[in-house]
């Protein structure tokens, strides 16, 4: 390509630190800002489905996160309350032979830091511990304020991502502050439990629960979304261990065992919306920070990596003007995020469903089973990053 000068990406997440090892294996330079001293964790387990592996496979990441993470068999819906299983989705052998690539479970802080060896590796100009005051267009590209403990400077960039997630200083620079609060709550923990690999749903009445192990070692990941209000939820806090329990005070034993298990809970407030403005002249927006998903489909890191991809691809295609290459990505990725926020919204509805709805849910369930479950799945994990 014919940069003259990098691109400036803001936010080393998962998003970030896989736009700049896209953009470098086609000779793009770009410079990486990360306001955190050090890459660290930010949440806990996550899950890549194939359309995020096939990508990171593509970078040649396959065996690391193989190493770190688990490949699970199967993800199972659970009745909550009875803790009686409903039906699977054939994970292992059957998702790679029929999506193209592997369905991983990792904790988030070892993808991180797959990602960031990467860029190191890579010669990639990363930054750590710079934040991105704001920025300004020229007739070139944009020059940023960056601020960092020792030095203040004006950089100049040919283009600008942001990577900065749900509350992006990209987005606010553009004049959309705004992403939409969902009314629930994800309460995160980590516990060492040896299960057997799999990823389990529990299903119940105004609360669901997702339990899955993030390694060989015995780590397993869980997340329970109740309601909950933008300020009692906070932003990575200690929750009331009390507060939790009283939602799952119902439940069937196992459940309550496994929620009992963990000593500390972490709160976030969930969002899902479309920001008014996904990018404008030389500036755009990837993952969180342009469209910020419920949890409820596990794609929120799929989305961030999708992006990278894309964008990577669309810069490719139009070397010589950021600009066009940034509103084809964003006309090319507008329907596809949509259409994956409001398949998690309707997840979660489903998953809290009570009474004769949550009756009528298990039947469906039941009565599709497994294959045709994984064909209901054939348009996320089957997406192929043009």
């Amino acid at each position: 390509m014919s940069f003259t000068r990098p691109i400036l990406i803001a936010g080393a997440g998962i998003g970030g630190l896989s736009l700049a090892l896209l953009l470098a294996r086609k000779g793009v330079s770009t410079v990486l800002v990360e306001r955190a001293l050090r890459i660290e964790e930010v949440g806990a387990g996550i899950q890549l489905s194939p359309n995020a592996s096939r990508i990171l496979d593509r970078l040649g990441l396959g065996p690391a996160l193989d190493e770190a993470g688990v490949q699970p068999a199967r993800i199972r819906l659970i009745d909550g309350k009875t803790g009686t299983p409903l039906t699977q989705i054939p994970l292992g052998f059957d998702a790679e032979r029929r999506w193209g690539a592997p369905y991983r479970l990792i904790h988030r802080a070892a993808l991180q830091q797959i990602l960031a060896s990467a860029v190191q590796k890579a010669d990639i100009d990363l930054r750590l511990g710079t934040e991105l005051v704001d920025c300004a267009a020229t007739a070139k590209g944009v020059v940023a304020h960056l601020r960092s403990p020792n030095i203040d400077e004006s950089f100049g960039a040919g283009a600008l991502v942001g990577a900065d997630g749900v509350r992006s200083s990209v987005r606010t620079g553009m004049g959309d502050a705004n992403v939409g609060f969902s009314g629930q709550i994800a309460w995160r923990a980590t516990v060492h439990l040896p299960t057997a690999l799999e990823a389990n749903v529990w299903l119940g009445p105004g609360a669901h629960l997702v339990t899955y192990p993030i390694d060989r070692n015995g780590m397993l990941n869980m997340v329970a979304v109740t309601r909950g209000n933008e300020a009692s939820g906070g932003w990575s806090q200690t929750g009331s261990r009390a507060e939790l329990m009283s939602w799952f005070a119902s439940w069937s034993p196992q459940v309550r065992r496994l929620l009992e298990a963990a000593d500390t809970w972490l709160t976030w407030p969930l969002y899902n919306g479309r920001p008014a403005k996904i990018g404008e002249g030389r500036v755009t927006l990837i993952g969180d920070a342009a469209h910020p998903v419920l949890p409820h489909l596990a794609q929120g890191a799929g989305l961030a990596i999708e992006d990278a991809a894309v964008l990577a691809a669309r810069l490719e295609e139009f070397p010589d003007d950021p600009a066009t290459a940034f509103r084809a990505y964003e006309n090319e990725r507008a329907s596809r995020t949509a259409a994956v926020q409001n398949a998690s919204r309707r997840n979660g509805e489903i998953f809290r469903l009570s009474g004769a709805a949550a009756f009528a849910r298990d039947t469906v369930l039941r009565v599709l089973g497994p294959e045709r479950l994984m064909a209901r799945y054939d348009w996320v994990y089957g997406y192929r990053a043009r």
